[in-house]
């Protein structure tokens, strides 16, 4: 008996190691997030390990910020050693909403099916779009009548599931999976770009892109330069939410600084330690004497020390 408790004891202690690299953004197709859901490729564990741990709950037509670090936690659980990748920060993910249910009494054929669900997708976008199946799944059983759901994700894609009925009760899926395009002209780096660079008009290039296909709002270029919060390949589109302004004062600038004492007002050269816009309170280094300060950001820009670190 003593033999069998020590084994059980130290059964969750034996696990394995893994590596997981996350997707920047997700769709699904049910109100439930796993971490197969959000996994982009992985190694060391299987499909099946994945999809069994649930992450969070969604609700139709809503996107949510799961954070990687949550994620990291949850499979420290089945796994002793993670390397992952990114190893912070969110991914968002999206479960859209059913956009039709509609009923007929007719009867459903493959060929039927895949006409109708490309006349639903089309009339679903602009003018111009063309819609091609990529997949289809299921098989047609006997039925007098269906149902069909079309559901669109993020990225052009779309789904059309026909539930097979006979007197009333479902026997059976068809599904239709469809990619939509519609190709218009967007900004997209004209040369690899990395975290933290300014980004300038001349760093950017217009391509023919799938405009369905895009996870985020194409830069406007008349608000450029500003400062790239991720690494941008040549040739992938430039969107406005990996990108920031331009702080006021930048690490290493060069900027006045003074502080104000009874009647009199002491000037000083500083070099910024850390970014920051006015009023921010940023770190800098006195030039002349070496010492760290803290300053407030002020219009110019300067820095109103408010601190001096001994």
């Amino acid at each position: 008996m003593k033999r069998v408790i020590l084994l059980f004891l130290l059964l969750p202690f034996f696990s394995f190691s893994m590596f997981i690299q996350f997707l920047d953004f997700s769709t699904v197709t049910t109100n439930s997030i796993t971490v197969y859901d959000v996994a982009a490729t992985f190694t060391g564990i299987d499909a099946t390990s994945l999809k069994n741990i649930t992450l969070a709950y969604i609700p139709e037509d809503t996107t949510l910020d799961v954070n990687v670090k949550y994620v990291l936690q949850r499979l420290s659980r089945v796994a002793t050693q993670i390397e992952a990748t990114p190893t912070f920060g969110y991914i968002k993910v999206y479960f859209p909403p059913v956009l039709t249910n509609e009923s007929t009494t007719a009867t459903l054929t493959e060929d039927f099916a895949k006409e109708l669900s490309k006349k639903l997708v089309l009339s679903r976008l602009p003018d111009g779009a063309t819609v091609k199946i990529v997949s289809t799944y299921g098989s047609i059983v006997q039925h007098d009548n269906f149902d069909y759901d079309v559901i669109e994700s993020i990225g052009g894609s779309f789904l059309v599931r026909f539930s097979l009925k006979e007197k009333g009760r479902t026997r059976g899926y068809f599904n239709v999976n469809l990619i939509a395009e519609y190709i218009r002209k967007i900004p997209v780096a004209a040369r690899n770009i990395n975290y933290g660079e300014q980004i300038k008009k001349e760093d950017i290039v217009y391509s023919d892109i799938n405009i369905l296909s895009l996870h985020g709002t194409p830069v406007d270029i008349s608000k450029l330069p500003m400062i790239s919060k991720k690494y941008f390949k040549i040739g992938e589109p430039i969107y406005e939410e990996y990108l920031e302004e331009i702080p006021d004062v930048v690490v290493g600038q060069l900027v006045f600084g003074y502080v104000e004492l009874p009647g009199v007002k002491v000037h000083a050269l500083l070099r910024a330690m850390e970014s920051g816009n006015v009023g921010d309170v940023i770190k800098a280094r006195n030039v002349d004497t070496g010492k760290i300060v803290y300053g407030l950001v002020v219009k110019g820009p300067m820095l109103r020390v408010v601190e001096v670190s001994k």
